[in-house]
């Protein structure tokens, strides 16, 4: 039997690319989501939204990512006020990952060989010197080698500028035609759904052949999945464009540390320019609750912004904290405990939800119809 309705059950990156995928295909949709996509609590509105697989070591976010970038790289190059601008990123690193000559003989992440991201391993020197070309806004080479860094990865990747993405998104969705209803403030009316069975019961009502449960870290207690966790993460936003910063050159740059004096994988160092925002993070702190930035927490990340030229004191910032659903494997699958109604999950990308949410949609979308 043909699925001709859909209920798509969540509003962020991952839900609202589903809802437009099934409506690119002649799908009719009926939206619902608990908070709406620019809702603070919501991972994907507080995201860097650097396209780069991270914190998800599922075996299929390759073949996502790749996908995503295809969509991502076309749409940062063919449109002047494109919310996608693609932005020199700096990986730093301790000690040399390539030992042979060529990257495809090195033990390096299979995304990284993709051509248009003009991936390069670099050592210090070798990265200031292409720099006065470049002009890369980042620390000085006697900074770096005083930190402990003598090497880094340099490559070219789309960065999305989350807010305006998921509004294009949502305008998009609520526009179409075959969208036949759309609720997404569902706490100040019904509270939203308590569990799987109640997703269900709405597709139902709504006469839809399935349901594509796209809740994130909501899907924790709306299926009981209890590998599923909350990594915490915290981030300073400062204004990008209005305000004098210490590094020369004039390039923003995305830098990341998570190893080494600056950073670690649970507290990672970076900066990411996205839209008119720069984004000074991190940290990616599992099963933490903390809903506010802890004092040595805001220190740290004041630390942080100085080591990217950033002056902490007289720049006016933001503060934004949220859970990346973090999960060991995506949980991307049709649900075969359900019967009467076609019941497919799409969550648990963990750090990687806007580098994976184009790949994602397709294939939910594909298992959905096939």
């Amino acid at each position: 039997m043909p699925v001709e309705r859909v209920l798509v059950v969540g509003a962020g990156a991952i839900g609202l690319r589903t809802a437009l995928e099934l409506l690119r295909r002649d799908v009719k949709v009926v939206l619902k989501s608990r908070h709406g996509p620019l809702h603070p609590s919501t991972c994907s509105m507080g995201a860097g939204g650097l396209w780069m697989p991270f914190r998800c070591d599922d075996t299929r976010v390759n073949r996502w990512a790749k996908t995503t970038f295809d969509e991502l790289y076309e749409f940062a190059r063919n449109s002047d006020d494109s919310p996608v601008e693609i932005v020199p990123a700096v990986v730093l690193k301790t000690e040399n990952s390539v030992i042979g000559r060529e990257l495809q003989e090195n033990n390096l992440p299979t995304w990284t060989r993709d051509s248009r991201l003009n991936f390069q391993h670099l050592t210090m020197e070798m990265l200031h010197w292409q720099n006065s070309v470049h002009n890369l806004r980042i620390p000085s080479l006697e900074t770096l080698h005083e930190a402990g860094y003598n090497y880094c990865w340099h490559f070219h990747a789309p960065v999305v500028d989350c807010p305006n993405m998921l509004s294009l998104m949502l305008d998009e969705v609520e526009s179409h035609s075959y969208t036949q209803h759309v609720d997404i403030n569902m706490e100040n009316c019904s509270g939203g759904f308590s569990s799987l069975g109640d997703m269900v019961l709405a597709a139902k009502e709504y006469k839809c052949d399935a349901v594509i449960n796209c809740t994130g870290l909501g899907a924790k207690e709306l299926c009981n999945d209890e590998t599923l966790i909350g990594a915490r993460g915290i981030l300073h936003l400062y204004d990008r464009y209005n305000e004098v910063r210490a590094l020369e050159n004039s390039r923003d740059t995305a830098i990341l540390v998570d190893e080494g004096t600056w950073g670690s994988e649970t507290e990672p160092c970076y900066i990411i320019p996205r839209g008119d925002k720069l984004l000074i993070g991190g940290s990616y702190l599992k099963g933490d609750r903390k809903a506010t930035i802890r004092k040595d927490e805001s220190e740290r990340l004041e630390k942080n912004s100085h080591k990217f030229g950033i002056d902490f004191v007289s720049f006016k910032r933001d503060t934004w904290i949220g859970w990346r659903p973090a999960r060991d494997k995506v949980n991307l699958q049709i649900d075969t405990s359900v019967n009467d109604v076609k019941v497919i999950h799409n969550y648990g990308h963990g750090g990687s939800g806007w580098t994976t949410f184009v790949g994602a949609a397709r294939e939910a979308v594909n298992l959905c119809l096939g």
